[in-house]
Formats: structure tokens, sequence, C-alpha cells
């Protein structure tokens, strides 16, 4: 297994307000994870940068998991609690009053493979019938609207409250997690904040994964380049996961 990452504060924020680590474990597990902060200038690089510090500590300690079931519990319990932190952080702070953070990521375990998300980042996969898929369902406003009908996909691409998020970690007291197994042979797995799918189409991304005269350690630079090319509205953030034939 190779992973390469990237970000970058783009061409319009001041500063950089994810942020991401590929942490390992004790016993050679691995966990990749973006997060993107939220809150503007009330604290939301601080809400992305405590949760890459919690699980950069307490992932890196770990020992193992005894089933998926165990992988699972300790990813809800750890978030839950990182989401308290921030959120009692948040309420006892008035200049970080409204912070928090998505966080998106995948877990690499002797026992399997964990999909987690919160908020609007996202994994996708490409397999090797070069079939590209989302595997994370955005936990936002214009979401929601989708899956009502009440919106058309055309305009949920440039909805003017297409950022607006209905779940995140340390914004409220309690978060929604979603977690699920992933065991399907997979070539390539892309963590991103929206700074990239955001601007840049599936189908561009799909592109890039695909091309075999980039180098795979060169893909995410390419991806972050598309992304400024669109105009760097946002902060962007990649990890890109080669999974070789014999490792699925």
């Amino acid at each position: 297994m190779k992973y390469f990452g990237v970000s970058d504060k783009g061409l319009v924020r001041n500063i950089n307000q994810d942020s991401y680590s590929i942490i390992t474990s004790e016993n050679g597990d691995v966990f990749a994870v973006v997060c993107d902060g939220i809150g503007g200038a009330k604290g939301g690089d601080i809400a992305s940068r405590m949760v890459i510090d919690y699980f950069s500590k307490h992932f890196s300690e770990h020992t193992g998991f005894m089933d998926l079931d165990d992988a699972i519990s300790w990813l809800r319990i750890n978030i839950t609690k990182i989401n308290m932190q921030i959120y009692n952080l948040a309420n006892a702070n008035e200049n970080y009053k409204g912070m928090g953070t998505t966080l998106s990521g995948i877990l690499f375990s002797s026992v399997g493979k964990l999909i987690v998300n919160v908020g609007d980042s996202r994994v996708y996969s490409l397999n090797y019938e070069d079939e590209f898929k989302q595997l994370t369902e955005d936990h936002s406003l214009v979401n929601d609207m989708l899956k009502h009908n009440e919106i058309t996909l055309e305009e949920a691409m440039n909805h003017p409250k297409r950022n607006v998020l209905t779940n995140a970690i340390g914004v409220w007291s309690s978060v929604k997690i979603d977690i699920i197994a992933y065991q399907l042979p997979t070539r390539y797995f892309l963590i991103c904040s929206d700074g990239l799918h955001g601007y840049v189409s599936k189908e561009e991304i799909k592109e890039v994964l695909m091309n075999q005269s980039v180098a795979t350690s060169l893909k995410p630079r390419a991806l972050l380049n598309l992304a400024l090319k669109a105009g760097g509205y946002d902060n962007i953030t990649i990890i890109l996961i080669e999974i070789e034939k014999g490792d699925n």
C-alpha cells in the first residue's frame, strides 16, 4: 500500500483550515484522515487540527482490534470524545463559538477496511474495472434537498447554500457518524475536502487517477492543480492511497 497527501490554502483564503494525517498504529494498522475546519475566523483551523492531533496520539498508540465490531466501536467512541472536546472549547471561548470540522477517512486494519465520515469531505474508490464511486454521503443541506427531490443535481452544483452542513464535529453536543465496512478489491482510494470535489468534476478526477503516464506520487499534485485552475476558491486537501492487487 502506498499513500500520498497534499494540502493547500488555495488562491482566495488567507489561511488553510484543512488538516490531514496518515497514522500508523503499533501493530501496523493505518488510519488516513482529512478534516476541513469550519467557522471562518472563529477557529476552524483549530478544530481540524484538534481532531488530527487527537487521532495521531490515540491511534498511533493502539495495539490492534479484535474484530470489525471492535474497530467500529473504537471509532465511534473516539469521534464522540473529540466532538465533545471541541464543543466544550467552543462554548467556553467566545472567539471559538461555532467552530467545527468535517472528518472523512479510511481505517485499514488486520480485521478489515472501514470508511468513516462526518460532514461533506469525501472518500472515493476506483476499482480495477475503472469504476469510480463516491463511498461517503455528504451531510449537507443541499444533499438533503437532493434526496427529497427538491432540487436537481445541476442546481445543487451551484446552490448558494451548498456549503451549509447538517452535521460536523464540534458544532453540536452530539454527532452523527457514518461508518461502513468496505471489502471490495480497490485500486485507488481518494480522500478529499470540498476544495477539490466542489470545483473539479468527478470525470476530471477519474481521468487523473487513470492516467498511467502520471506516477501515483504525483497524482495528488495534479488534482490540486486542477482545483487551483478552477479558481482555488477554498482550501484543498487530498490523500491518495494505491492498493496493490495482492493487498486486497
